[in-house]
């Protein structure tokens, strides 16, 4: 099963309006916009811990790839998805619960 047969499937029952649903697109896209911001996280926290020597971001940037390789980056990814997944799912199903909830009052 490719994705593209799970997109273009019409049998695929997928209601994007329940909780459930929400959590989980909400965890999806937390996950991947935490790992993807991993090592620019990285980066800022090297440059703001470091402060008293005055590194630019490519400074930065050069140390850890010398002294990490290209891993480097990506240390603490997991931690760091994981973290944004939940966040990011506990906040979209409670913003779209609240949202439903309001409707009603200011339409």
């Amino acid at each position: 099963i490719t994705t593209r047969t799970i997109i273009n499937n019409p049998n695929i029952d997928f209601d994007v309006n329940t909780l459930l649903s929400e959590a989980l697109l909400g965890a999806l896209g937390g996950g991947i916009g935490g790992f993807l911001t991993t090592p620019a996280d990285k980066i800022t926290t090297r440059i703001i811990s470091n402060s008293l020597e005055k590194l630019s971001p490519s400074d930065v940037v050069q140390r850890i790839l010398k002294e990490e390789g290209v891993a480097g980056f990506f240390d603490g990814a997991l931690q760091r998805t994981t973290y944004w997944a939940l966040a990011i799912a506990i906040f979209l199903s409670c913003y779209c619960s609240f949202r439903q909830l309001a409707v009603p009052f200011f339409l």
